[in-house]
């Protein structure tokens, strides 16, 4: 049993309970004009939830009953739609506990939902990427796995690798027989599969790219307009902005959404010589920011001569864009000769669709696909997995003909071991603890 709404005050708060008693608890612990034991799956009704101490109404509530095995856990599921205060939440989960509930572990529902065949170990993950995804771009790839995507070719994959491994072992257990998979096919069919699971690798990710969102720092000299740019891409006042040099001394950052992505600004103290050890240290942070990027925004103050945007240019070996700020306060001729630099103003909000449009042809860059067909939700632990099963399907190729069949099916068993494993079978409990225990409470 467990709130499966956030936190905080609503306008509704769900209380979800499953398993065998789940009915029978919740009968006794409402008032209906119709059995609650007898209410069909699938369907609502209004209640008044009761005190069990007392028999004093503590909510109205509309409780719906989903019976098993037509149910997201398998089991039989109630759900009490009550009214969303936090007070009366507790309430409600305080007394469901004393008439012999308890609390559910962090995402325990999904769990049941595994164990019971309900869904498969992808597709479960798919719920917690869907629940946290930040964008629409991130939510049509989470769904899109929650319908079972990757766990389609996972299990393609795993079928694949079941007839490779099969086939050799005859080979081995029969080998004057002249039955099972030729090396020579076994070894054209395993470089098959190399490719198929690295085309997943770089579709997953992508995904991860759209899921998790790209890091730009923003670089430059002190009083460049980093921070004026940082509060102008934000749309908010993010970053202190103040004439004095060297206003920023620590990294500071915000995320927007462009081209569907989740960016990470990170608006850096100024680049130079450092007049104390404080701005040393500031300028050691912005280095590392540049570092910990996928794109880097050079600011340089258009009022000033190119040579120090060639400076500016000297500290950056990686993906990067110029943007000459200022643009409202007139240009240098140097700096206005910069051909590649975007000139923006922060002030007037002149270049701002400009540069966001080159952010985003940097984002499609990197993401490598502005199709979301090419890309594929996947969770930390799969990416994992999906190169585990790369490395090992890559050695047994190149080792079938070289070495004896049973080393070769060492490297193959190992993938089709990781490739079951990330589709839920035979996993320990130890796994599933880890894997479930990143879900939210009432999941």
């Amino acid at each position: 049993m467990a709130i499966a709404t956030p936190p905080g005050v609503g306008a509704l708060g769900v209380v979800r309970l499953s398993g065998p008693d789940a009915i029978p608890l919740t009968a006794a612990l409402v008032k209906s004009p119709a059995a609650i034991d007898a209410q069909p799956s699938h369907t609502a009704r209004r209640v008044r939830i009761l005190d069990p101490g007392t028999g004093a109404p503590i909510d109205d509530a509309l409780c719906t009953i989903m019976r098993a095995p037509r149910s997201y856990t398998g089991d039989d599921v109630v759900e009490r739609s009550c009214h969303g205060g936090a007070a009366l939440l507790a309430m409600v989960v305080e007394r469901v506990c004393r008439a012999g509930a308890r609390l559910a572990a962090p995402g325990e529902f999904t769990r049941r939902a595994f164990l019971n065949g309900r869904i498969d170990l992808a597709r479960a993950e798919a719920g917690a990427l869907l629940i946290n995804a930040r964008t629409e771009r991130a939510v049509s790839l989470a769904a899109r796995a929650l319908e079972g995507e990757l766990g389609a070719r996972l299990g393609g994959l795993r079928e694949a690798l079941l007839d490779l491994v099969a086939g050799l072992e005859v080979s081995l257990d029969f080998p004057d027989d002249g039955v099972g998979v030729d090396v020579d096919d076994a070894r054209a069919h395993t470089e098959a599969l190399v490719r198929d699971v690295e085309a997943l690798r770089a579709a997953a990710r992508r995904g991860r790219l759209v899921h998790d969102g790209i890091t730009i720092a923003l670089v430059g000299r002190p009083n460049a307009g980093k921070s004026s740019l940082l509060n102008a891409l934000l749309g908010r006042a993010r970053a202190i902005v103040a004439p004095t040099p060297g206003t920023t001394r620590d990294v500071v950052e915000g995320v927007v959404e462009i081209a569907g992505v989740p960016v990470r600004l990170l608006d850096t103290a100024g680049l130079g010589t450092p007049g104390d050890a404080i701005e040393a240290e500031g300028m050691k942070r912005s280095q590392a920011a540049v570092d910990e990027s996928d794109l880097v925004i050079v600011v340089v103050d258009g009022r000033v001569a190119r040579a120090d945007a060639d400076l500016e240019r000297t500290l950056i070996g990686r993906r990067a864009l110029v943007v000459r700020s200022k643009s409202d306060l007139g240009a240098h001729p140097d700096a206005e000769a910069l051909g590649d630099a975007i000139a923006v103003s922060s002030m007037t909000g002149a270049g701002l669709p400009a540069l966001r449009a080159a952010i985003a042809q940097e984002i499609a860059a990197i993401v490598a696909s502005n199709d979301d067909e090419g890309q594929v939700a996947a969770s930390l632990r799969q990416s994992e997995g999906l190169a585990k099963i790369s490395r090992a399907l890559a050695t047994g190729a190149g080792a079938l003909g070289v070495v004896p069949l049973e080393a070769v099916l060492i490297d193959l068993r190992e993938a089709l071991g990781a490739t079951s494993e990330l589709l839920g079978l035979d996993l320990g409990e130890a796994v599933l603890d880890r894997i479930f225990s990143t879900f939210c409470v009432g999941k």
